[in-house]
Formats: C-alpha cells, structure tokens, sequence
C-alpha cells in the first residue's frame, strides 16, 4: 500500500490544503425595540405565514416567563402567585402555571377577568392548567398579608426562597395611556405593589401592567416589576422613561423565532 493512501497519513498539508470555507455572515438585528402595532403585525405574521399558531407562540412564552419565575423563586417551596388577563398575557400565564406546578412549585393563579372574556387560546390554555390541578381564583380575593415565606427544605436547594414571586400577566401591550386602568384592576395592582414592598419578587410579561407600549407613559395604577420578560425585542415603552423605570431587568426570549425575524416581518428601519 502506498504510503498517501494510509488512514493514518494526514489528509490536510502544506501540499494538500484543505479547500477554502464559504465565508458565513453573522445573523444580526436592526431594530432594537417594537411597538403594539408592530408586535401584533409580527404575530399575525407569524401565524399566517410560518404556520406558528397563537397556542405555540403561547406555549414558548409561558415556557420563557416560568424560567424565570423559578429563578426567582430559588425553591420550589416559594409560592408563586400568577395574575392573568384575558389576552395573550392571560394565555402566557396560565401556560407558565402548568409548567411551574408540574415542576413541583406551589401556583395559585388569580382571575382578573370573567372567563366569558377570554380568547378560545386563552381558554383551552386555562383548562390545561386547572387539569394539572393549578388552583384558581378570583384576583379580587388575593390578600398580600396572609401568604408564608417560602423557606427551603430541600437538602440540594442551599438557597432559602424568597418570601414569594408575584407574576402580573394582567395587561400587556394593549394597554395605551388614553385610557387610564379601571378601578377594578387597579385595586388588584395596588394590592401587588404592597407585596413588592413587603418583599416579593415581581415578574411582568412582556411589559408591566399600565405602561404603555408605544410612550413609556405610566398609569397611576402602573405594577413596578423586578424583571420583565419581553418577547422578539423589547417594547419601545420600556426602553424609554418614565416606562423604563418600571421595568426592572428586561429579559428578550426569542419563542423559538430568528432573531431577526422582527426585521424579516417588517422589513427596514425608516431613517430619521
């Protein structure tokens, strides 16, 4: 046998170099922020021509936001306590649920609105928590001075839990400063503010209840969060002041999309 046809006789030399590599381009986004018009444009996109339905979307946000929920929690002693609405967020939240619960935490979910109101995503979202035995509530009965701390009595768990984890899925993009939030709801963000102050940890998805999406504005009634999980880019509202003070740490998941899909969607930046 000669000596170049050995398995062991190097194939790549000075005399035989290797061919040379197509040269790859790194993926990079242009836009960094995306308003409410622009988030609905991206997810009707999505649904019509990429065939990622609304309940997928769902599934891969809720999966994002009880990620980090249990990185807040540090135990799965420590109750978290879930506000959902009627939109998306609502869906997002009753998915984080089911997936916390069948991971060991202790979930109570909290109604901010009638189940008549909500979407079929919602509602089939909301059936699959209940099934996986998620306890829900009406959010007018949630009380922040009768929960307990969340204390860990786990052996690997050398972290104690935080005194609980409040995740305000109530109101996302939709919410726009020209409409002040209604009493009901904004007694149920006081009562989440006061848990802030006793200590909870406060989780908003994709952007804090009563700021708006496109201004930055706050309501009165705003929830003040530790961390928000928004979805494809941040919106705009929570990049600029006085909406990015209640923001807290921005979290950007991608839900399983490109990184640049908001630029494939919407095409280029307009220049100023």
């Amino acid at each position: 046998m000669r000596r170049n046809e050995s398995p062991f006789w190097p194939r790549r030399s000075i005399l035989h170099p290797a061919p040379p590599k197509t040269p790859v381009e790194p993926v990079r986004r242009v836009r960094m922020t995306l308003t409410r018009e622009e988030q609905r444009q991206i997810d009707s996109v999505a649904s019509k021509d990429y065939s990622l339905s609304i309940s997928i979307l769902m599934e891969h946000a809720g999966l994002a936001c009880a990620n980090v929920s249990a990185s807040l929690a540090k135990a799965t002693t420590t109750p978290i306590h879930i506000f959902a609405g009627k939109g998306m967020n609502g869906g997002d939240s009753y998915v984080a649920a089911r997936l916390l619960k069948s991971w060991g935490f202790h979930v109570t979910m909290w109604d901010c609105f009638p189940a008549e109101s909500q979407s079929n995503a919602v509602l089939a979202n909301r059936r699959a928590a209940e099934a996986f035995g998620v306890k829900i509530r009406p959010a007018s009965e949630f009380d922040p001075n009768i929960w307990q701390a969340g204390i860990s009595r786990m052996i690997h768990e050398e972290e104690p839990g935080m005194p609980c984890v409040l995740v305000d899925g109530i109101i996302g993009s939709g919410y726009e400063y020209s409409r002040p939030l209604p009493p009901s709801l904004v007694a149920i963000t006081s009562r989440i503010e006061e848990g802030h102050r006793r200590g909870a940890r406060v989780l908003s998805i994709d952007i804090p209840t009563g700021v708006d999406c496109n201004t930055g504005e706050v309501d009165p009634g705003a929830v003040s969060a530790d961390v928000t999980v928004s979805f494809v880019l941040p919106k705009k509202g929570i990049t600029v002041a006085p909406g990015r003070y209640k923001a807290g740490q921005i979290k950007v998941p991608t839900l399983g999309l490109p990184i640049n899909f908001a630029d494939i969607v919407l095409g280029p930046v307009e220049k100023p």
